[in-house]
């Protein structure tokens, strides 16, 4: 099997107890069939807390909460069962986070969700621009269920998206309409049956006479001076995790207020955040063909986040509001599921999107 993920993945290292914040919060930790059997088994004090801590509900185990927490982490931000046994000793979920595997075929594609504080910063602290990394099993191939026409041609659409995020002769809000109208234009072939002609039309996107001709197209949609709280209304209406992510919706809200602008300081930050999303999401349209449902989706996390962070002051301040925004966009499967919905349904739509991109 092929393995694929950012070049700053392997210089990651959890932070433990200095970590600003905890994994061990603000969502249910479920506990997988091996970690049940050792916890069962596990001796002494620890183990009696270990099992009294577990609850079973619904055909799934996970450890309870206390206040938002999972009732096991000790004062000093650590885990007893890490503690005292090492990560091995952990939950799947656990050992594994923030660690996330998607797995096309014979590829399997890693990232590590920024939601938590360390993954961000190492994201968002990294200057030039992201590459990725390959290696090899060298295992055998595996038969799969995979469209062997389907899966080349997102792979090609999600490639020259991340080229044109990663151009930096053009202004950031220039590069999301680019990927905006590739991504319709790619919704469009798939709509039609034509899967082999996306590959064609991601290459014709990478030529600059292409992309000037495209802008001018777009510049109308682009002037109609859309207004934000649309997509604040989604964020409210998503479920909350946390009473932070409450408090940066309110004092985000102003129905009449243009959107915030791209500022330069944070290119390189927003430009990273655009290719993690477009990684994280575009690909997963090998099972529904919704392409263009997953695009919209990262232009909208990423303009969500301008308007949130349209106070911070440094690249420290950017990173603590990523990980929270992120954190309830990516661990609650309810909010992941709605945002698709609404996408595929097209209560917001790429034109709109385009709309807000300027002030």
């Amino acid at each position: 099997m092929k393995h694929v993920h950012f070049d700053y993945v392997n210089k990651f290292s959890c932070l433990a107890g200095a970590c600003p914040d905890t994994c061990c919060k603000d969502w249910q930790i479920i506990l997988d069939a091996d970690a049940i059997a050792r916890y069962a088994s596990l001796p002494g004090e620890l183990g009696e807390q270990v099992r009294a801590a577990m609850l079973t509900e619904n055909g799934e185990t996970r450890f309870r909460e206390q206040d938002g927490k999972c009732v096991l982490l000790r004062e000093d931000g650590l885990c007893p069962l890490q503690a005292a046994y090492g990560a091995d000793m952990l939950c799947r979920t656990c050992f594994t986070h923030p660690r996330f595997t998607e797995e096309y075929g014979q590829t399997a594609e890693l990232t590590l969700s920024v939601s938590c504080p360390e993954a961000a910063r190492l994201l968002l602290e990294h200057d030039a621009p992201l590459a990725l990394t390959e290696t090899d099993d060298g295992g055998p191939v595996v038969p799969n269920e995979l469209d062997p026409e389907l899966y080349p041609a997102l792979l090609a659409a999600r490639t020259a998206a991340i080229r044109l995020a990663q151009d930096r002769a053009r202004p950031v809000a220039d590069r999301l309409a680019l990927i905006l109208l590739l991504a319709r234009r790619v919704q469009r072939l798939l709509d039609e049956g034509r899967d082999e002609l996306v590959p064609v039309l991601a290459r014709r996107f990478l030529g600059k006479q292409y992309q000037e001709r495209s802008l001018v197209r777009l510049a109308r949609l682009r002037s109609r001076n859309g207004r934000f709280f649309p997509c604040w209304m989604v964020l409210n209406n998503m479920e909350h995790l946390t009473r932070r992510f409450e408090a940066m919706l309110d004092a985000a809200v102003n129905q009449d207020a243009p959107p915030a602008r791209f500022r330069a300081e944070f290119s390189v930050q927003y430009e990273n955040l655009l290719v993690y999303f477009l990684f994280r999401l575009a690909l997963k349209a090998v099972n529904d063909r919704q392409y263009l449902a997953r695009i919209e989706m990262c232009v909208f996390h990423l303009l969500c986040l301008r308007e949130l962070v349209a106070d911070a002051k440094t690249v420290q301040e950017l990173t603590a509001a990523v990980s929270l925004y992120n954190k309830e966009v990516e661990h609650s499967e309810e909010n992941q599921a709605l945002l698709l919905k609404l996408f595929r349904r097209g209560t917001l739509r790429w034109q709109y999107l385009a709309s807000i991109l300027d002030l």
